[in-house]
């Protein structure tokens, strides 16, 4: 009998206690849930809903904001800093940040007037800008991974010797460049869209397949999300930061020259106004914070968004003193909005 009463003991014990059921509803709601969660679909919607209502509003105070000239002057002048806000995508994927890129942009431009006042073809002073925001994000990228420093102490130093090298190399003067090849993309385009907007949308569209449809990019998004764990996979984590922070000089490279086909000249001044954008609509963008998570799209728009704000409040009267606050107000609402989302 005891043995009986053993056997059933351990039969009971040994038998799993099913998971009481839950109602169709709530199943449905955490379903709901995880789904939304999966997608982030708060934090991505935050900039095409902001840009949307933004424009509605905009233009029911001053008809004129949508006028197509308008419109095509505003995306010329997102231009700039749709290109900047890819290059910190990389950076901050990687749960990093690069406060190098508007000084990046201005030494790009100053040794592109160096080029220019050289004698060199406009097509090669154009590969030095570029070349010169690559050598900058090398830097970056070897001090942060091989180095072990935090990233923003070290584009926090590099901002400054960048600025430097800039101001020394130009005397803090701009070079006049009278060339058409080079305002050509600044100033022609398809339907009144200029080149140099398409050419940042192309750039957007080729950096979403290196980051989302190429073994680097899953790298990169491995390593932003969890450097421990990307160790133990093997993976080269300081190469792949120095290639994410590669791109995004390339970025301040490409940005320097479409700053100076915009303006004629090139710019020794570094404006910190380029880099509060970037980083803004990054963040509008839905771009994780924490690293690991991250979209093309979202900060296209989100730079968009800002330029249009800017714009719209010029429209309105408002003095440029204001756009600062204003821009500030709008990535704090952004990061609170992005809390507690990895």
């Amino acid at each position: 009998m005891s043995g009986i009463i053993t056997r059933a003991t351990a039969t009971t014990r040994s038998s799993p206690i099913p998971p009481a059921p839950q109602a169709p509803y709530q199943g449905r709601l955490q379903a709901a849930k995880r789904q939304l969660g999966n997608e982030d679909l708060w934090t991505r919607a935050t900039a095409p809903i902001a840009l949307v209502v933004l424009m509605v509003v905009f233009s029911i105070l001053n008809p004129r904001f949508l006028s197509w000239p308008s419109v095509t002057s505003m995306l010329a002048d997102s231009t700039i800093p749709i290109v900047l806000a890819l290059g910190a995508t990389f950076a901050v994927t990687l749960a990093g940040i690069d406060l190098s890129l508007a000084s990046t942009v201005a030494l790009g431009s100053v040794t592109m007037g160096v080029a220019y006042n050289a004698g060199l073809p406009m097509w090669f002073c154009a590969f030095v800008a570029l070349l010169t925001g690559v050598v900058v994000g090398a830097f970056n990228g070897a001090v942060i991974g091989w180095g072990r420093i935090p990233d923003f102490i070290v584009t926090l130093g590099t901002m400054s010797l960048v600025m430097g090298v800039g101001l020394i190399t130009s005397q803090g003067k701009p070079v006049q460049m009278p060339d058409a090849s080079l305002s050509f993309v600044s100033v022609h385009g398809i339907g009144g869209i200029r080149y140099n907007f398409l050419i940042a949308i192309a750039l957007g569209i080729v950096l979403h397949v290196v980051l989302f449809h190429t073994r680097f990019g899953m790298h990169l998004l491995a390593v932003g999300d969890n450097t421990d764990a990307s160790k133990a996979m093997a993976l080269r984590v300081p190469r792949v930061k120095l290639a994410g922070y590669v791109i995004c000089g390339a970025m301040g490279g490409v940005g320097a020259i479409l700053l100076t086909s915009y303006i004629g000249s090139s710019q020794p001044a570094t404006n910190t106004d380029y880099l509060l954008k970037a980083i803004a609509a990054v963040v509008l963008g839905g771009v994780s914070l924490f690293g690991g998570r991250a979209t093309m799209i979202g900060p296209i728009l989100g730079a968009i968004l800002l330029t249009f704000l800017q714009s719209g409040l010029t429209l309105l009267g408002v003095s440029a003193f204001y756009s600062p606050l204003v821009i500030g107000i709008v990535v704090i609402a952004a990061a609170l909005l992005m809390r507690g989302h990895k």
